[in-house]
């Protein structure tokens, strides 16, 4: 019996750059990064999923550093979870409330444990869809590295100032 992926062909396009992220590997970058991963994953999603429903493309590098700037923040964000959409409707792929998704997760935040990892196993689907389930796991690239290595070093600055804080606090309480 042919598989759900077998039986429907590939919208033209659709074939290159897509990789599965797992959820879970997602959600351990953001940590470990003191979230700055996220650059990454706008980077990834642009160049991944934008190209592939807008014309012309955005540039994945343009995006990613208005990602830097309060307010053109959200924006970007909104512009990548629109286009997630998009993808998954055009690649006859399950889809998800976009708009009520982003709504709760600006506004409330703690919806975000929820949503952003629906997100990204819609945008996996919709990836399995696209490429009649021949999309692959996604390796760590250079860009990946680079937003791990920063917020890992920013959880170890805000740990030794803790540390010396500490120190500091004991130090001026027995003198």
């Amino acid at each position: 019996m042919p598989s759900y992926y077998e039986q429907q062909a590939p919208p033209p396009g659709f074939q290159d750059t897509a990789v599965i992220r797992s959820v879970w590997r997602c959600l351990l970058l953001n940590v470990v990064s003191f979230g700055f991963w996220g650059f990454a994953w706008i980077y990834h999603t642009t160049k991944e999923v934008s190209s592939k429903v807008n014309n012309p493309a955005p540039s994945p590098a343009f995006r990613t550093v208005m990602y830097a700037i309060p307010i053109a923040n959200i924006v970007v964000w909104f512009l990548c979870w629109k286009d997630i959409e998009e993808y998954c409707k055009r690649a006859r792929s399950q889809d998800f409330p976009m708009v009520l998704f982003f709504l709760l997760t600006i506004l409330l935040s703690l919806p975000g444990l929820v949503t952003l990892p629906i997100v990204q196993s819609r945008m996996n689907e919709a990836h399995m869809a696209a490429t009649n389930g021949a999309a692959r796991p996604a390796r760590m690239q250079t860009i990946d590295w680079v937003f791990v290595i920063v917020g890992a070093a920013f959880w170890i600055g805000m740990i030794l100032l803790f540390v010396l804080a500490v120190i500091l606090a004991a130090s001026s309480s027995t003198a």
